[in-house]
């Protein structure tokens, strides 16, 4: 690999690099070391692992040195200039290592998507909830006045059902007119006179045919405004 390939850094962004230190930006080394864009500090840290692998092939002192987390960041620092120098020259990653660490950003990357995708449809369901949530308020009001109509309805039926035993009583019987009554009763008394002149012109009949007188028949006759005409005192009908 020629020198042009190189790129200069600072050993304390390697450092960060290799430990996943937090705070410091290492997407840009990170990136140059795998030869690819890096999304975020998430698929950088990621990068960590295969850059110090790489990193003690280019220089094998490197595999000396470890971290601990109670260790001052600052006095890990100044070791590895000791070692290094201030700066480092490094060259991405060769085919194999670079294969292992394309396969983890692949992985990552996918799964970084998949987070967007759940995260978007979150925030869609959470912003149709909260045009949803007035709707099912106003839908609670309308279920509470359709009970309230229901019971109404159920209150109105049985009111019904009363009334419907009371007209039952009454069906049958028919509302009586006093105007038609009184002229019924008038034309059966004039028939039940009639019928008794009948029957007494017919009995002096048999008296003259016996040698008697027989009544005359005019005399006996019932006058047709009998019984029911206006006289009377008070005009009501009944001439007795």
């Amino acid at each position: 690999m020629s020198d042009t390939d190189r790129k200069i850094f600072p050993v304390e962004s390697l450092l960060a690099l290799v430990v996943g230190k937090d705070g410091v930006n290492i997407k840009d080394i990170a990136g140059y070391v795998v030869g690819r864009s890096i999304a975020c500090d998430c698929c950088a840290k990621a990068v960590g692992p295969f850059a110090a692998s790489w990193l003690a092939r280019l220089y094998p002192g490197f595999m000396n040195m470890e971290w601990k987390e109670d260790q001052p960041w600052e006095a890990f620092v100044s070791k590895a200039r000791g070692m290094l120098g201030d700066n480092v020259s490094l060259t991405p990653m060769d085919s194999r290592t670079r294969a292992l660490a394309d396969a983890v950003l692949d992985r990552l990357a996918e799964t970084r998507e998949a987070m967007q995708t759940h995260k978007s449809a979150v925030a869609a369901l959470t912003e149709r909830v909260s045009v949803l949530e007035p709707a099912e308020a106003r839908a609670e009001a309308l279920q509470k006045k359709c009970d309230e109509l229901e019971a109404k309805i159920k209150a109105m039926n049985t009111d019904m059902g009363a009334l419907r035993r009371q007209v039952t009583e009454f069906q049958g019987k028919v509302a009586v007119n006093h105007d038609e009554l009184m002229l019924n009763i008038k034309n059966a008394i004039k028939d039940g006179l009639k019928g008794m002149v009948v029957g007494g012109v017919a009995a002096g009949a048999a008296v003259a045919a016996d040698g008697g007188e027989a009544p005359a028949a005019e005399e006996n006759a019932v006058p047709d405004d009998f019984g029911f005409g206006t006289s009377g005192a008070n005009n009501d009908g009944f001439g007795f």
